[in-house]
Order: structure tokens, then C-alpha cells, then sequence
């Protein structure tokens, strides 16, 4: 079973970098900022540099979804370090991942599917949210579908 402190912490991570170079990364970094605020390590200045200089790199490579993959690690390892530290800050990070989720631009998604049941076979699709399942038998001889 995984900690549930890593678990937090990839989560908001992974929030925050899909966040970069969209129109919720202004709240993902103000609220990243504000919970480091409780870490005097380096300032907050530090963690705002390192924020802004990920977010650029996002906007510069042509590998966007590369590059956010990059990053994920590095910052739940900054955020597990700060869980662990300040084990208070995990109902601030949940509620960040809340609202900067529901600021992320929704994605569609466009599913195809093509299923061919064969020798007399049968053949079933379903695939998305609400979707319904379709029975496709093939044609047999003498069935007059041929």
C-alpha cells in the first residue's frame, strides 16, 4: 500500500505542472507559494523562482506533455518533504488540487472503436462515460442476413 503522504504529494504535483501554461497557473502558483511560506528554509522567493522557471520551460519546449512529465517528480518530492515537515499543510494542498483542478481547461476526448465479429462470433464495444454496449453477431449461412 502506498503512504498516503506520497500519494498527496503526487497529486498535487501533478496538479501544479498541468497547470503551467494555462489559465490556472496564476492560482496553482499562489497557492504553491503561500504553502511554502511555512518552510523558512530558503524564503519564498526561492520556490517562486523555481515555479516560474518550470512554467517557462512548459511555454518554450515543443514538448509540452515531455517536459510536464519531467517535472512531476521533482515537485512531489518537494511537496512530500513539505507534508512531511508540516503534516498540517495537507487539507491546503488537497483544497489547491480542488480548485486549481477545476480551473485546468477540460480536454474532449473523440473515441473510435471498431469491433468485427467473424464465423458466427460475437463481438461487444462499450467505451466512455455514459456509453452503451453494442452486440454485433456475424451473418451466418441460411440466416438471409447474408
Amino acid at each position: 500500500m502506498t503512504d498516503p503522504t506520497t500519494v498527496l504529494a503526487m497529486t498535487g504535483a501533478t496538479t501544479i505542472v498541468a497547470a503551467m501554461a494555462t489559465t490556472a497557473w496564476e492560482a496553482a502558483r499562489g497557492g504553491v507559494t503561500e504553502l511554502f511560506r511555512r518552510s523558512n528554509e530558503d524564503g519564498s522567493g526561492t520556490i517562486e523562482a523555481q515555479l516560474d522557471g518550470d512554467a517557462a520551460l512548459v511555454v518554450r519546449d515543443e514538448d509540452t506533455d515531455g517536459v510536464r512529465e519531467d517535472l512531476v517528480r521533482p515537485w512531489a518530492r518537494r511537496l512530500a518533504a513539505l507534508l512531511r515537515e508540516h503534516p498540517e499543510a495537507a487539507d491546503e494542498l488537497r483544497a489547491l488540487v480542488d480548485q486549481v483542478a477545476a480551473e485546468l481547461p477540460r480536454t474532449e476526448h473523440n473515441w473510435a472503436q471498431h469491433i468485427t465479429a467473424h464465423s458466427g462470433g460475437s463481438a461487444f464495444g462499450a467505451q466512455g462515460p455514459g456509453s452503451s454496449v453494442h452486440v454485433h453477431k456475424a451473418p451466418t449461412a441460411g440466416d438471409g442476413s447474408a
